[in-house]
C-alpha cells in the first residue's frame, strides 16, 4: 500500500465506512510485515509470492461494495471519496455477499490427481498447494511439481516463475540445496522471456540484478523503518533473511571500473586449498542469460560449513575475492573485500558482489570467469586457525535473444 493511499483511506477506515485489504507480490513475507509495522497500517496485508492473482503491473486498486460487487478497478487516491465512498450503490437492499471459507486442500490427493492426469495445469496447481500449505517440508514437493509442469509444457511462464519462487524460498531456508539461488534466477528469466511484459516477474529479477539495470533501490527503507520503530519504543519485526548487496544498492547509471582494483593475493597459487570444505561458496549470476552490451551482477556467498561450524578469524586479514575477466568483459563495479567485524570470532554469512558488462560485439555462448577467495577460518573442534584458498568458477550465457531487464 502506497503512503498516499494510506493518507486518503485512513479517515474512512476510522469512520467505519471503508475496509482496506492489501495484497503484495513479495518474495519475503516478513519484509511486508516490517513495512506494515513501520507505516502503522491497521489493515491486513496478504502476501502473494507466487503471483497467483496474475498481476502484471501495480498498484491495482479495486473498489468492492458491501454486497461484493466490484464498482471500480482503476481508482486513483483522489477519486476514492467522490467516485466510491459517497456514491449510492444500486443493489437490492437484501443482497449480501456469499462468503465461503477457504478449505485446506488435500495435498496427497492433489498429487495423485496430477499423476493420473499428467497435465501441466494439474502439476502447477499441486505446486501452488504445497508451497502455500505444505510448510517447511512441502517446499521440495512444490519445486518438484513445478518441474513436472514445465516438462509437460516448457512454455508455461507461470510454472517457471513459481518454480523460481520456490527455489528462492528453499535457498533462504535451512533446507537449501546447491544451485537453488541460481536456479531461481534461471527460471525467472525463462518466465520473463515467455511473457516479457510481466512487470512482477521483471521486478523479481531486478531485485537481485545489476545496479546498471535497477529502476530503484528496492529495500532502502528497511534501516529507516527500524530506526523510526525503535524511536516509538517498539521492537522492529525481525527479518529471517536480511536484504543484502543488490537488494539495497541504489541504481547506477555509469560504470566506474577505472576506480576498482581486484586484489590478486595469490597469483602463483601457493596458498593451501580448503580441501575439507570449512567454507562453502555459492555464486549467483543475474541474469543467467544476457544480451551483448548488457551487464550481469554476480553474488558470492560465503557460509561456514553447516556441519562442522568453524569460525571466521577476525583478528587476521579480511576475506578477499579475486576474479579473472576474459576478453569481452569489463568490470562495472564491485566489492572484493569483506571487512572483519569487531568480534574476534563470528559465523555470519558473508556476501560480496560485483558487476561486469558484456561487450556489444561479444559472440553468443557460454562465458566462464575463474575466481578464488582467501580467508582465515578456525576449526571449532581443535581451535586451529588456517589461512586458506578456495577456487570457484562463475558462468552465464550470452544470448542475443535473452530478455532485457530494462
Amino acid at each position: 500500500m502506497l503512503p498516499v493511499w494510506q493518507k486518503v483511506a485512513k479517515p474512512f477506515v476510522e469512520a467505519g465506512e471503508l475496509v482496506v485489504l492489501g495484497v503484495v507480490q513479495e518474495q519475503h513475507p516478513d519484509r511486508a510485515r516490517l513495512y506494515r509495522q513501520w507505516r502503522e497500517l491497521d489493515w491486513p496485508i496478504l502476501v502473494d509470492s507466487l503471483n497467483l492473482l496474475d498481476v502484471a503491473v501495480v498498484p491495482v486498486p479495486i473498489a468492492i461494495d458491501e454486497a461484493g460487487i466490484v464498482r471500480h478497478t482503476g481508482l486513483s487516491p483522489g477519486m476514492l471519496e467522490k467516485a466510491f465512498i459517497k456514491q449510492p450503490h444500486f443493489h437490492d437492499k437484501g443482497t449480501t455477499a456469499t462468503v465461503e471459507p477457504a478449505v485446506r486442500p488435500d495435498l496427497d490427493q492433489l498429487r495423485r490427481e496430477a499423476k493420473r492426469s499428467n497435465r501441466a495445469r494439474a502439476w502447477r496447481d499441486t505446486g501452488d498447494a504445497y508451497f502455500l500449505f505444505g510448510g517447511a517440508n512441502g517446499i521440495d514437493e512444490s519445486a518438484e511439481a513445478y518441474r513436472r509442469a514445465i516438462q509437460i509444457d516448457p512454455k508455461d511462464g507461470r510454472a517457471h516463475f513459481r518454480l523460481g519462487t520456490a527455489l528462492r524460498r528453499r535457498s533462504d531456508s535451512d533446507r537449501r540445496q546447491s544451485g537453488d539461488a541460481q536456479g531461481a534466477v534461471e527460471h525467472w528469466g525463462r518466465a520473463l522471456a515467455i511473457q516479457p511484459n510481466q512487470y512482477i516477474w521483471r521486478r523479481r529479477l531486478q531485485q537481485y540484478g545489476p545496479r546498471l539495470d535497477k529502476p530503484y533501490n528496492f529495500y532502502f527503507w528497511v534501516e529507516q523503518a527500524r530506526e523510526e520503530i525503535r524511536r516509538r519504543g517498539l521492537n522492529p519485526i525481525e527479518l529471517s533473511v536480511e536484504p543484502l548487496g543488490s537488494e539495497i544498492a541504489p541504481p547506477l547509471r555509469e560504470t566506474a571500473a577505472a576506480d576498482i582494483k581486484i586484489p590478486d593475493g595469490d597469483p602463483d597459487g601457493r596458498i593451501h586449498r580448503d580441501e575439507t570444505g570449512m567454507v562453502r561458496i555459492e555464486t549467483t549470476v543475474v541474469p543467467a542469460r544476457v544480451q551483448p552490451g548488457q551487464p550481469v551482477r554476480v553474488r558470492t556467498q560465503f557460509r561456514v560449513n553447516d556441519d562442522t561450524r568453524p569460525f571466521w578469524n577476525n583478528e587476521a586479514q579480511d576475506l578477499t575475492l579475486w576474479v579473472g575477466l576474459p576478453d569481452g568483459l569489463r568490470l562495472g563495479e564491485g566489492q572484493f573485500t569483506f571487512a572483519n567485524p569487531a568480534e574476534p570470532e563470528t559465523q555470519e554469512l558473508r556476501v560480496l558482489e560485483f558487476e561486469c558488462v558484456v561487450s556489444g560485439s561479444h559472440a553468443p555462448g557460454r562465458v566462464e570467469l575463474p575466481g578464488y577467495a582467501l580467508y582465515y577460518v578456525c576449526a571449532k573442534k581443535d581451535g586451529k586457525c588456517r589461512f586458506l584458498r578456495q577456487d570457484f568458477r562463475v558462468s552465464f550465457e550470452v544470448d542475443p535473444s535473452a530478455p532485457r531487464l530494462r
